[in-house]
């Protein structure tokens, strides 16, 4: 009966949990099957570590940034985009940074710093 109880207590406290595994964004650029550029990234709730594991010219430009938009229903669809942190960094380092807002995004580059909020265009 003892071992009943505990059995239950334990399952209503890991019921009570609320597990978020956060987001892991990998950037790997390959040319002829070989890894050119590689980054990392993890976000979770309003932390986040970033690393540039490798990069043809030794360094990764990220760019975090939100994108806030208007009410469609009151005419407002209109979205702004309001930069959050601008960083390179050095190949094999990496960065923590806390106090991050809900709904980040990142644009990531190794030849030059990206512009939001088309990433892609911005590499042209």
């Amino acid at each position: 009966m003892r071992t009943a109880i505990l059995l239950a207590a334990t399952l209503l406290l890991l019921a009570g949990c609320k597990i978020d595994a956060g987001t892991t964004t990998i950037t790997n650029v390959s040319i002829d099957g070989k890894a050119q550029n590689v980054m990392r990234s993890y976000v979770n709730g309003g932390a986040g570590d970033f690393e540039c594991i490798k990069s043809v010219s030794g360094r990764c430009h990220y760019l975090l940034f939100v994108r806030e938009c208007g009410d469609a229903a009151a005419g407002g669809a209109t979205c702004d985009t309001r930069t959050v942190q601008a960083f390179t960094l050095d190949a094999g380092t990496s960065r923590h940074l806390a106090n991050l807002p809900p709904r980040l995004k990142q644009c990531v580059s190794h030849d030059r710093e990206p512009a939001a909020p088309d990433c892609l265009a911005a590499q042209g």
